[in-house]
């Protein structure tokens, strides 16, 4: 452009654009000016619709608001009022102009394009912001989550661990509790039953040792017998084959022996207990033993002989049985969890 205006004066170029006359440009010359970036349209203030007499007469008014006379020494002006007389110099020429339309559509387009796709990138830079916040704010909440169900887990560890000691302390606290009980001796007599002596407490039963008297056992006996009173234990002596009163053949007997807790309960166990079963054969306080041992038969039954013979035979010391002489004389069957007598 400096090339074109240095084959001019400025005061000549300014006065042939302002009559309206055109610098002697060829076509060729006004096309490449129309493929320039600049918009002619908006440089005149005109549409593309615009026809000739209108491009001239805003020619004429935008000139004149450009004029280098009323902007001395400014070539930002002068080069402003160049392009005003080449753009009116392509908008009148039909090839340029059409030339200059296209160019301009293009480049309209282009930035269209330019304008679409930053807005899309926008969007998509906006939208990625938006997940990477999400995203992030989800893995924040998440890891809370995380955190607060480790606090839980430990919670719970914690409580279990102190019911675990609390179950153990009470366990530890049973135990010595059962341990003292055991170990404390069982007072199981009165004093009016620490007077009586054990022989003076027990009874004998006989019974047969069929049909129900086959389950007949020490703890069967005590269930039985247990309505008169409290029974500190009872065990079964030998079985032995005895031909009864008003029998041919011989039968086999058990015979058991009941020491009760007091004196009144095995009298009352020695005047009723043989109506508990009808397999029981008698219940006395000797005559069992006394028969066993080889005593007479025609002693009466509690006689003052028989139980001084019963006392004699069995051995007895200070009013209790002695069972050396028991053991030799009758073995005797017990339960182990069943103490011997004394």
């Amino acid at each position: 452009m400096r090339d074109f205006m240095s084959q001019w004066s400025p005061r000549l170029f300014v006065t042939r654009l302002w009559r309206g006359i055109p610098p002697n440009m060829s076509t060729e010359d006004l096309k490449q000016h129309a493929t320039s970036t600049h918009d002619f349209y908006e440089l005149l203030g005109v549409s593309y619709e615009t026809s000739e007499a209108d491009i001239k007469r805003a020619y004429r008014k935008t000139s004149l608001k450009y004029h280098p006379d009323k902007n001395p020494g400014n070539l930002n002006i002068v080069e402003k009022f160049h392009l005003i007389g080449i753009a009116r110099d392509v908008l009148l020429n039909p090839e340029a102009k059409a030339l200059h339309d296209k160019t301009r559509i293009a480049r309209i387009q282009k930035q269209r394009q330019n304008d679409l796709l930053e807005g899309k990138r926008r969007t998509m830079k906006e939208d990625l912001e938006r997940r990477e916040s999400g995203f992030k704010r989800k893995r924040a909440e998440e890891e809370d989550e995380l955190e607060q169900q480790e606090r839980d887990l430990r919670r719970l560890a914690e409580e279990g661990r102190r019911k675990r000691m609390q179950m153990e302390h009470d366990r530890k606290k049973r135990d010595e509790e059962d341990a003292s009980i055991i170990e404390q001796p069982p007072n199981t007599h009165t004093p009016q039953q620490a007077q009586a002596p054990e022989i003076e407490r027990r009874i004998f039963v006989r019974f047969l040792r069929e049909g129900a008297g086959l389950t007949y056992e020490e703890k069967s006996i005590t269930d039985m017998f247990s309505r008169f009173g409290r029974i500190e234990h009872a065990f079964v002596l030998r079985e032995k084959k005895t031909r009864l009163a008003g029998e041919k053949h011989k039968k086999l007997v058990a015979t058991a022996a009941i020491t009760f807790g007091s004196a009144f309960s095995a009298l009352s166990a020695l005047e009723d207990g043989k109506a508990l079963s009808e397999l029981f054969v008698d219940i006395s306080a000797g005559n069992v033993a006394r028969t066993e041992l080889g005593a007479a038969p025609s002693t009466p039954i509690g006689s003052p002989a028989l139980n001084r013979s019963f006392r004699s035979s069995m051995g007895s010391v200070g009013g209790v049985v002695s069972t050396t002489t028991c053991e030799a004389e009758l073995p005797v069957r017990r339960f182990s969890s069943l103490p011997p007598p004394v």
